[in-house]
């Protein structure tokens, strides 16, 4: 059976936009991550969300984030991305709406958040769209209730995927803006329903909006869960020395105001930068601290710092796939 044209790229190269000789040169990140809210109405095994910490769940409160906003505004035309969401769920925060309004007023580019969709109704949909929100990224992870429920715990299935179907189909009714990025963490436990999910999502995203189906291996949290596919090792000795991106590119505050060193510092923030809330977000990013850990990076010793070296982000983005309708025919 010859199915629509789809693009399946598997690898997609991995952009290095710093020169790993970087010699201490002021950065401005080019994306930034805001946590809006630490807090989460589903339980995911593979998410560190309710690990042990001492950062105390809650919501950004709505004068520190605009003041945030406001702090970062001199720096949006060289902000590629502008993310908010963190460990957490949006659709729990209450601002959620009026916090994009803010950031886009603010001139910023690309707004996202991700989403695990229980909580989408179809008023709340509107909203966002109505508010011209960039991008949602749908978290779905499997094709069946019994494999989507045992990876998103406390979520429906049938719910959620209404709920996403029913956002795609309002974004198209309404001729709004909004792409669409259905996202699938590949695991043990939903590895085999990744064909029939595939082709489930390519006939309902439109590739001429820029929706896009994306899969990804899970990864371990520096070592927090257990984050591997297949049995196989993981370690690449060619990766072991690269520098990781993430801390050249992009900054992370969470919804203490914690400024964190990556995704995978987000539970705990374990290296006291900064407090956003207190302090320059952008000087903070260029802190001494953060700069002595950008070079044991770009000296090829990045696994000398523990929650790098026990970390599989670099090692799993090579084997991204990223999927639209465009280009040669997927043949079954």
């Amino acid at each position: 059976m010859t199915t629509a044209p789809v693009r399946e790229s598997a690898p997609r190269p991995t952009r290095k936009p710093y020169d790993p000789k970087w010699q201490g040169e002021r950065l401005i990140p080019r994306r930034i991550v805001v946590e809006t809210i630490f807090g989460c109405n589903a339980a995911c095994g593979m998410c560190v969300i309710n690990h042990p910490t001492d950062r105390p769940k809650g919501i950004m409160p709505m004068d520190k984030f605009r003041d945030l906003v406001d702090r970062l505004a001199p720096y949006r035309d060289s902000v590629e991305m502008f993310d908010l969401f963190g460990l957490g769920e949006p659709l729990i925060d209450p601002h959620i709406v009026e916090r994009i309004a803010y950031v886009k007023a603010a001139g910023f580019r690309n707004l996202s958040f991700s989403t695990n969709a229980h909580l989408l109704s179809a008023e709340r949909a509107k909203a966002l769209l109505d508010v011209g929100l960039d991008t949602v990224i749908f978290s779905i992870d499997g094709f069946s209730r019994d494999t989507h429920e045992a990876v998103r715990v406390r979520t429906d299935y049938d719910r959620v995927v209404g709920n996403c179907v029913g956002m795609i189909r309002q974004r198209d009714a309404g001729n709004h803006k909004t792409r669409f990025v259905v996202r699938f963490v590949r695991q043990s436990l939903n590895a085999h329903e990744w064909d029939d999910y595939r082709r489930f999502w390519l006939g309902i995203i439109s590739p001429d909006r820029r929706d896009l189906l994306i899969r990804y291996d899970v990864h371990n949290w520096s070592d927090q869960v257990a984050g591997t596919v297949t049995d196989q090792d993981w370690r690449d000795p060619f990766i072991d020395v690269e520098p990781c991106h993430h801390i050249y590119e992009k900054l992370v505050i969470l919804a203490n105001g914690a400024v964190a060193l990556c995704f995978e510092d987000i539970l705990k923030a374990q290296f006291r930068f900064g407090n956003a809330f207190e302090g320059d977000p952008i000087d903070i990013f260029n802190s001494a601290r953060f700069n002595k850990i950008r070079t044991l990076h770009s000296s090829g010793k990045r696994c000398n710092l523990g929650i790098c070296s026990g970390c599989m982000v670099l090692y799993n983005e090579p084997k991204r796939v990223v999927i639209d309708k465009i280009g040669a025919e997927d043949v079954e």
